[in-house]
């Protein structure tokens, strides 16, 4: 079995800190996506995404979109990851794995409610 130590990653990679936890949050965002891919077979042509908006025909979007929130948590951890290797400060870096970890958590629970509250 081959392990991340083996494998030769970028050396930028390498200065990113809190990897394991950019890393579990671009995972999870990407397996959050399938789902909601595999979902589609399931899922009726509209489903609630906007729930901001007032109850109306507003709040529904095509199903196709309920991979919406996963892939803009999915575009935060990288801007999160280029933005903490480039950063000098600790504390900022910390701010943008935790805040990747948070908003991937968020996104999941909006995916997996829609898609269990409307199939």
């Amino acid at each position: 079995m081959v392990t991340l130590k083996q494998i030769k990653l970028n050396p930028e990679f390498e200065k990113l800190p809190l990897k394991k936890m950019f890393v579990i949050s671009f995972v999870v965002s990407i397996i959050t996506v399938l789902i909601g891919v595999i979902a589609q077979i399931t899922l009726p042509p509209e489903i609630p995404l906007f729930y901001g908006l007032p109850q109306t025909s507003e709040q529904l979007a095509p199903s196709i979109l309920i991979i919406l929130p996963s892939l803009l948590s999915l575009s935060i951890t990288v801007i999160n990851a280029v933005l903490s290797i480039k950063t000098n400060d600790n504390y900022l870096k910390k701010v943008f794995a935790f805040s990747s970890i948070a908003i991937t958590t968020l996104a999941i629970i909006t995916t997996y409610k829609i898609i269990f509250l409307v199939s």
